[in-house]
């Protein structure tokens, strides 16, 4: 579920740059409908390193660079990799990402020496593949933040395998901290 851009959103522009995208193109390319939740997140974790899967158009890299944090993302779309580029130089956080462009569960292990201190993943119906090697990439006591685990994909099986971590599940995104 997409949410409208508001006023008190930074990043309002990449938000409504994505939802125009996605009407004119249906490609799934979605803004993670709270922003200010991932910075928020990444904040309260003191996190340097964010992996993220699901570049989208830029809008959750934003948030989480804006954190002062060193954000890899990885997009299967070219695409949406130069439009993100774009939008983050528009917001002079492009020195704080790191844009991948290719299949997440190819690249992830080549970004998996980063010890990141969060992982997010908000690209398409969750897979089981995709995320053990995003969490491949944090460090013991990270951050591990599943969007779309209402989508369908292998959500209960991923709940599964992440019961030995500390978690939350808020329905359409789970938390899970890597057990030290």
């Amino acid at each position: 579920m997409t949410t409208a851009p508001t006023a008190a959103d930074r990043f309002v522009d990449i938000k409504a740059a994505t939802l125009t995208h996605l009407e004119q193109h249906g490609c799934g390319c979605y803004p993670y409908a709270d922003g200010s939740l991932l910075a928020t997140l990444t904040a309260a974790t003191k996190a340097t390193t964010v992996v993220e899967l699901g570049t989208a158009l830029g809008y959750s890299a934003a948030w989480f660079a804006t954190t002062g944090a060193h954000v890899h993302t990885i997009d299967r779309d070219p695409t949406h990799s130069r439009r993100a580029h774009e939008h983050l130089a528009r917001h002079g956080l492009a020195d704080h990402v790191t844009l991948h462009t290719g299949e997440g569960t190819d690249i992830l292990p080549g970004v998996a020496d980063q010890d990141a201190d969060v992982a997010f993943f908000d690209g398409y119906p969750p897979t089981t593949a995709a995320v053990q090697a995003l969490a491949a990439t944090l460090r013991p006591g990270g951050l591990l933040i599943a969007g779309n685990m209402t989508l369908g994909g292998q959500a209960e099986q991923i709940r599964g395998r992440l019961a030995s971590w500390q978690h939350t599940d808020l329905g359409e995104t789970l938390l899970a901290v890597k057990p030290q």
